[in-house]
């Protein structure tokens, strides 16, 4: 029970009584099952530091109001008001910027994982008509606008007044993170309508970009957007569901910072962005979440945690002289030029070892291509590796070590060109005895008798030990039995947990484990975010009435 929020086990109370109660009135098998609730939108989708904010939600659900549940800092509330369909979300100064993640429940089921952005800077929502010319919203920078693509068409204009040589960042969040279906585009306009710049898919399908003017005087801001599946249709795309955060600045802002993962040791942070010369930042390692952020400043950055040596790839590294990597490693760097690449040195390489090397670049927002290459130390190449899968254009590979030696990993973009956002993060290690465990799903409802949960397991490095998969977190009195997964065979790459029986009713948060080795080790099975790069380990199980 140690996993049940406060509201969950009060859900779980309410819930069980009221199962207790049908029973003992003869109605539970007259008792129709209602979908679990769902959620296709927040908006606005995030709030500044410090504010409170009334929070519309467009979904589905049974009765209003929801449960809310999750991982949430002190400082940040959500709570349902009594009007069907509102949040009211309250944020102290001292809520670290970043994006954070909740559901919404009841005994029906739960919604998948929501984000919910704070920022630092103030907010604003666009005001309609805002779609011709004369029409537009003048806004005073810097600031964070929300705003909705709804209309059949929809464009929305926001004016910005600038001075010669003054610099207009603009950074859309819409498709990335927020998981809104749309391929947005952003103009920079000038008072006549004539494109001065124009950016569609820096981060993914999400644009950002920077433009200076040439003279004082006002521009427009234009956004659009098409579907983000692409049909036959040229016409811009609409829907309720197109909301969006525009963050507007002539400010600084953060984009991404030097090291892109950190250890728990110490390190100064190298802060990348608009406004930015060789500035850092001193991370301890010792913050509630994983996120950087300046007050008063727009842009958060993510930078996991690693347990791996953290490595930043210097401008001096070359064929001649390259900078040496001691493995396992978690490579940081940037591709700044056309033509230029990175160039690291492993030593003291064993035949029959094999480097694992995964390359992060597209999957977390930058316009990089990353092409790698292993050569040994006489300069012959010996592998070419490009993409993973053609979603990210990111690579991802395993290489058997021929022979004894010190061996290089060289990383260029394809195109031979480069930039100040052509960023990377190559994670390179030896091949270890590891094992992962993964679901497809991130909630799962009981209905009856039974209910069936497949987990992936993943075995790499010769990992060959025999797996107690189970469940904790269920309410007090509700068991399953552990499942086996061997080191051979069909199990060995997956397994059913099976849960049966007239189980009472709950809506709570679960754990599943695989241990080995007696219990000694252990790792929870995973499930991803969508349009994320962010995992988690906390799937949500509701059992609801039979028929």
């Amino acid at each position: 029970m140690a996993l049940l929020t406060h509201r969950s086990w009060l859900a779980y109370c309410v819930t069980t009584v009221m199962a207790t109660w049908l029973i003992a009135i003869g109605l539970v098998s007259t008792v129709v099952q209602a979908a679990a609730p769902s959620v296709t939108h927040l908006y606005p989708w995030g709030l500044q530091q410090g504010t409170t904010e009334e929070i519309t939600v467009q979904g589905s659900w049974t009765k209003w109001p929801l449960e809310v549940a999750g991982e949430l800092p002190v400082g940040l509330e959500i709570n349902p008001l009594e009007k069907a369909g509102k949040l009211s979300v309250v944020t102290s100064t001292e809520v670290r910027a970043g994006v954070y993640h909740f559901r919404l429940f009841d005994g029906e089921g739960a919604t998948k994982v929501i984000p919910l952005i704070v920022g630092a800077v103030p907010e604003l929502r666009e005001k309609e008509p805002n779609g011709n010319p004369g029409e537009g919203n003048q806004v005073t920078l810097p600031a964070v606008i929300n705003g909705q693509l709804k209309e059949s068409a929809d464009v929305d204009i926001f004016l910005v007044d600038l001075a010669e040589s003054e610099t207009l960042s603009l950074l859309l969040v819409a498709n990335n993170i927020l998981g809104v279906a749309m391929d947005a585009i952003i103009q920079v306009c000038d008072s006549r309508g004539f494109v001065l710049a124009q950016n569609d898919d820096e981060r993914g399908l999400d644009p950002q970009l920077s433009y200076t003017a040439k003279r004082t005087g006002m521009v427009q801001v234009r956004i659009f957007a098409f579907p983000e599946a692409t049909n036959s249709t040229i016409a811009f795309s609409s829907s309720a569901d197109y909301v969006y955060r525009l963050t507007a600045t002539t400010k600084r802002l953060l984009d991404f910072c030097l090291p892109l993962s950190v250890s728990a040791e110490a390190v100064d942070l190298q802060l990348q962005g608009t406004g930015f010369v060789k500035e850092s930042l001193r991370w301890t390692g010792a913050v509630e979440m994983p996120y950087v952020s300046l007050a008063g400043v727009p842009g958060t950055v993510y930078v996991p945690l690693t347990a791996r040596n953290v490595v930043v790839a210097t401008q001096q590294s070359s064929i001649e002289s390259p900078q040496v990597v001691v493995l396992p490693a978690s490579i940081s760097g940037v591709i700044e030029q056309r033509e230029d690449q990175d160039v690291f040195l492993l030593e003291n390489l064993q035949k029959g070892e094999s480097l694992v090397v995964d390359v992060l670049a597209r999957s977390l927002g930058f316009p990089t291509d990353p092409l790698v290459e292993i050569y040994d130390n006489t300069g012959k190449l010996l592998s070419t590796q490009d993409d993973k899968d053609r979603a990210t254009r990111d690579p991802a590979f395993t290489y058997n070590i021929p022979a004894d030696g010190a061996y290089q990993i060289r990383i260029r973009d394809l195109h031979r060109v480069g930039g100040p956002r052509y960023a990377y993060r190559m994670e390179v290690a030896k091949l270890q005895p590891s094992v992962k465990l993964t679901l497809e799903s991130g909630e799962f409802v009981k209905l009856g008798e039974k209910l069936e949960i497949e987990v992936a397991i993943s075995r790499l490095g010769g990992f060959t030990d025999e797996l107690l998969i189970d469940i904790d977190g269920l309410p007090e009195g509700v068991s399953i039995e552990a499942v086996k997964s061997a080191g051979s065979g069909d199990s060995s790459k997956k397994v059913k947990l099976v849960l049966t029986g007239k189980w009472p009713l709950f809506s709570v948060p679960i754990r599943i484990v695989g241990t080995w080795n007696a219990g000694q080790f252990q790792v929870l099975a995973e499930y991803a975010v969508a349009k994320s790069i962010i995992a988690r380990t906390d799937p949500w199980l509701t059992s609801v009435p039979s028929k």
